[in-house]
């Protein structure tokens, strides 16, 4: 019997394969759904700053935005990504040098973790009302629409369960983001966040926050995983969807001896 990885391995051979094709999606298909998210991702970012072009600079020192540009420019590279894998049979990912593959990864990790972390931040202890329509479409693009992207991301693609390496990684892009907050009010003079604030509730409680944050998201980082490993278990083990193929990818595709037919 295979192991998870062996079996998780199916071909393209190359175990990134899975970063760019989906197990429910034929390759043209999956290739429209990223590009219609990163269309969307884009637009709310283009428009934020149309319409409030003051706030363009200072919403790099919000946890959000920084989130939310973040899955951007993921979506885009990988449709980048993807786009070359549907029309060449290969993706750029694959010839890029081990170090950059393994920060692909983490940045997918990321993608899938981080967004939930804002959300509860934001609908637990920072939501108060919309105060206008717009108000009311930023929000909810930002801090609601952003976890279905992460959802998205979770189901839909055949990427394997995010490796618990990546845990010290995260830690370390919340701290920097701590530095951030506090360098921010050094600068600008005010606080990204109130919680943040050891003014308003003390030391303690600010810490305690911090601290909170954190291990949620090392809950939710858990989470992620475990749900991406049901989602392989589920199609691929039990329902035997092991992945919709590019038909410009000429590789052989073998799962267990038994060849998988490719398809568009």
């Amino acid at each position: 019997m295979p192991t998870f990885y062996e079996r998780a391995h199916v071909s393209p051979a190359h175990p990134l394969s899975r970063n760019f094709t989906s197990w429910l999606l034929p390759t043209p298909f999956f290739l429209a759904y990223r590009a219609i998210i990163c269309l969307y991702a884009v637009l709310v970012i283009v428009v934020s700053n149309c319409l409030r072009p003051a706030q363009a600079g200072p919403r790099f020192s919000y946890f959000t935005w920084l989130t939310f540009w973040g899955i951007t420019c993921y979506l885009l590279v990988s449709l980048a990504h993807t786009f070359s894998y549907w029309r060449n049979g290969r993706a750029w990912l694959e010839s890029w040098p081990r170090w950059l593959q393994f920060l692909h990864g983490l940045y997918y990790t990321t993608v899938v973790v981080l967004p939930w972390t804002v959300t509860a931040v934001y609908w637990a202890v920072l939501f108060d009302r919309f105060k206008s329509q717009y108000g009311a479409w930023n929000n909810i693009s930002v801090h609601a629409l952003n976890s279905v992207i992460a959802f998205l991301e979770i189901v839909v693609p055949r990427t394997e369960p995010i490796p618990w390496i990546h845990i010290p990684f995260i830690v370390v892009i919340l701290g920097g983001y701590l530095a951030v907050a506090y360098i921010t009010k050094a600068t600008q003079g005010f606080y990204t966040y109130a919680f943040l604030d050891p003014t308003r509730s003390g030391a303690g409680a600010t810490a305690g926050y911090c601290i909170g944050v954190l291990v949620a998201t090392i809950i939710l980082f858990s989470v992620v995983k475990g749900f991406i490993w049901l989602r392989v278990w589920v199609t691929e083990r039990k329902f035997g969807f092991l992945g919709r193929f590019s038909a410009a990818d000429a590789r052989e595709k073998v799962d267990d001896g038994v060849e998988v037919k490719n398809s568009v």
